[in-house]
């Protein structure tokens, strides 16, 4: 299981330097594409690509008919775009994300089970 904490910094580009350590067994175990989305406005995910893929279709498996799945769909999906690790450690924060979060300046960084959180310090 991954977990852990750590502070960093959105630069003027919208990009976030990963801790090493962090980004290491990130990686390690799920790769250098990931899906940057927000669901509630008020923090960014950043999950693996394949992880995301796997979330998004056991939701979309499960109860087609229930309005909170389909709004939490809707708005992750709206919300999200695919992005590379760049070889610097370095992931793209989509500008309108950046600007509905208000996330820029210095920024904690949160490792779950299976994504990586981001929100304002």
């Amino acid at each position: 299981m991954l977990t852990g904490m750590a502070t960093a910094r959105i630069d003027k580009w919208g990009r976030v330097k990963i801790p090493s350590d962090m980004l290491k067994s990130f990686k390690e175990k799920f790769g250098n594409e990931v899906f940057v989305t927000s669901m509630y406005d008020r923090n960014i995910q950043i999950y693996p690509l394949a992880t995301w893929h796997e979330l998004a279709d056991n939701v979309s498996k499960t109860k087609k008919e229930d309005a909170l799945l389909r709004n939490f769909l809707m708005k992750t999906n709206y919300n999200g775009q695919i992005v590379r690790i760049d070889r610097f450690r370095r992931i793209q924060i989509p500008g309108f994300l950046r600007k509905k979060i208000r996330l820029d300046g210095r920024i904690d960084i949160s490792l779950k089970e299976d994504h990586l959180e981001l929100m304002r310090s």
